[in-house]
């Protein structure tokens, strides 16, 4: 946090402003004559929960602390931060050269955002220019209230006309490029948003870092946003929070959507704690940004293939943070509804979802019952192979004592086996374990990285072959053991599924520097139609796939050579056999005879599915071919 933040965050702009002029209480905010022209009608807003203040009428200026001591004394950003920090106690070191000039330069792209964002808030208004986009906005049921509330703004057709405002208000083109709003062309500097409803994204603290366009014409990418900067990290902030902060402590539970209408609907009908990763799963830093603020999580995610799989990430990474014991939920939505629309169709029924929203773990484990046949044994082991990692992640005692009786129940097995068996990978096959400590003889070590030939070449083909991408499901996902390159196939299928297009500002720096180094192993790949690409990557998954399964029956191997050496083997394939023919386990045999069986009928179905044919076998047919 820089000193600028840390001052900041310790400066109530009420309390500033009220000292200067007289606030009224207008519902969540304060209202007032402007200071900066004469008016009767309170026009002056300041917003506690963001921490702004903004004049709605001749003026049209706004910002933070920083800009309303600026514009009420005539003083530079300097000046404003020498007396805001006494005000706040927050000692002023010297800063280096270096570090003032990063504190300027943040300042003034800021300062060019909240001009950006008065300007389209502007044309959205206007009563001709704005007019469609209104109408587009009513028939979504976001009211005026709820449009002004997120300073929602439209960006006409026009190429330059955001360019021409700002630079004649003293923005410099520089400036204006390096936040993203404009891009250089060869016919000179264009507004990078056009035709499009502006979705202002704000920081925790209220600041305008960057902005979501939904396109309103026919364009390839439906949503595009500013792109990653050292002021934009989409990783590092959630769409909401600002206006969400102080609801989600006083209810005491946080809810997670995807998109910005799902959480502008949210807010509009009763649930004002709701937040958006913004098309991504969650994130260690946005759980980093929920964590002093509640333990209680729920995911509201699209009920698609795509969006369970980024409630199940999401699901990992808040489990993954230390200390945090958090009470992690998912409301179930009906098939093919996402949150905005099942909201503003059927709100009572979304906050019954929401209040009764079962725990992870119930979530799990009932979708995994209904992709098993429990009433077999190889559907039980399936079963059971897929909740032993979930089961063992719980933290808990009692809980985890709790989900291993149930588990178990289900798979026909005491709760003592169940813990015994090997679990394959883990739950939503994008595991990341907590790291071990490092031995001193790894200091200084650059960390390994597999190279599996098989595995670059599923991630070359995917990211050269949208086609082949889409053939990639969960299933796949598990196979691939590095856990950066896993993260990357991830995004890469879960926006295509949801037709996005800017996947890889999802990416953390680390992920952008490993895709650009398969990127350059994918340029060396043959051309490919999309018939050839999809079968080319089936045929190297199953080749993995195999590997694994060959791996497992090594392991399994094992495991019944020293079970053989304590116990009878006619015993052992007496009771495989019995529970292949699904027969119920024998009161008097004992758990190491049953453990032993499961792994015995395990270890051949594995094999056998070594034998099978794959489902590479056929060609699979594509509108290209």
């Amino acid at each position: 946090m820089s000193v600028a933040d840390d001052v900041k965050a310790r400066i109530d702009i009420v309390d500033l402003i009220a000292e200067e002029i007289a606030l009224q209480r207008s519902g969540r905010t304060f209202k007032a004559r402007c200071p900066f022209h004469a008016e009767k009608t309170p026009s002056f807003v300041v917003d506690p929960d963001r921490q702004t203040w903004r004049c709605f009428g001749q003026c049209s200026e706004g910002g933070d602390a920083f800009s309303w001591l600026m514009k009420r004394e005539s003083i530079d950003f300097r000046e404003a931060l020498r007396r805001l920090a006494q005000r706040a106690g927050v000692p002023l070191s010297a800063p280096d050269s270096r570090q003032r000039e990063r504190d300027e330069e943040r300042e003034r792209l800021l300062r060019a955002n909240e001009a950006a964002l008065r300007f389209w808030a502007d044309q959205l208004t206007d009563s001709t220019i704005g007019q469609e986009t209104r109408t587009y906005l009513s028939e979504r049921g976001i009211s005026h209230e709820a449009s002004e509330r997120f300073s929602l703004g439209y960006a006409g057709s026009d190429p330059d006309a955001l360019v021409h405002h700002l630079t004649a208000r003293g923005h410099r083109s520089e400036v204006l490029e390096a936040a993203g709003l404009i891009v250089i062309t060869e016919h000179g500097p264009r507004d990078r948003f056009r035709d499009r409803l502006i979705f202002p994204i704000r920081n925790s603290r209220g600041e305008v870092v960057g902005f979501g366009g939904r396109t309103l014409v026919d364009e390839p990418a439906k949503y595009i946003n500013t792109p990653e900067s050292e002021l934009f990290k989409k990783r590092g902030l959630l769409y909401g929070l600002d206006l969400a902060r102080r609801h989600i402590r006083e209810r005491g539970s946080v809810i997670v959507v995807e998109g910005y209408t799902d959480v502008i609907s949210a807010h509009q009908h009763g649930s004002p704690n709701t937040v958006a990763s913004m098309g991504t799963a969650l994130t260690d830093a946005q759980v980093q940004l929920l964590k002093p603020l509640t333990s209680d999580v729920r995911f509201a995610l699209d009920a698609d293939a795509a969006g369970q799989a980024a409630t199940r990430r999401g699901i990992e990474t808040v489990n993954h943070q230390d200390q945090m014991n958090a009470d992690i939920r998912v409301i179930e939505l009906p098939a093919e509804r996402d949150p905005d629309d099942l909201i503003r169709a059927e709100p009572e029924l979304w906050q019954q979802l929401v209040d009764q929203a079962p725990p992870y773990v119930d979530w799990i484990i009932d979708r995994a019952r209904a992709e098993h046949d429990l009433e077999t044994p190889r559907g039980r082991s399936s079963f059971a192979r897929e909740l032993v990692p979930v089961v063992q992640a719980i933290q808990d005692d009692v809980l985890r004592d709790t989900y291993v009786r149930r588990v178990a129940a289900y798979a026909r097995l005491d709760a003592a086996q169940l813990l015994t068996r090997r679990p394959i990978g883990s739950f939503g096959g994008s595991a990341r374990p907590r790291r071990a400590q490092p031995d001193e003889s790894d200091q200084g070590r650059a960390p390994s990285r597999p190279r599996d030939k098989q595995q670059i070449f599923v991630l070359s083909v995917a990211l050269t072959n949208e086609q082949a991408a889409l053939t990639v499901d969960e299933s796949a996902l598990r196979l691939i053991d590095d856990e950066q390159d896993r993260q990357i196939l991830a995004a890469l299928v879960a926006q295509l599924g949801a037709n996005g297009s800017d996947w890889k500002s999802a990416l953390s720096a680390d992920e952008q520097a490993r895709y650009e180094e398969l990127r350059r192993d994918a340029d060396r790949l043959p051309p490919f139609t999309d018939a050839e690409a999809i079968e080319a990557l089936q045929e190297a998954l199953e080749r993995i796939r195999r590997r694994r399964v060959r791996e497992g029956l090594r392991l399994s191997g094992q495991q019944l050579g020293d079970l053989e050496r304590e116990l009878d083997r006619s015993q052992i394939a007496l009771a495989a056999h019995a529970l292949d023919q699904g027969a119920e386990d024998s009161p008097e045999a004992s758990p190491e005879l049953a453990a032993a069986a499961q792994i015995a009928v395990q270890a051949r179905d594995e094999a056998l599915s070594l034998y099978r044919p794959s489902k590479t076998s056929e060609r699979p047919q594509t509108a290209a071919s």
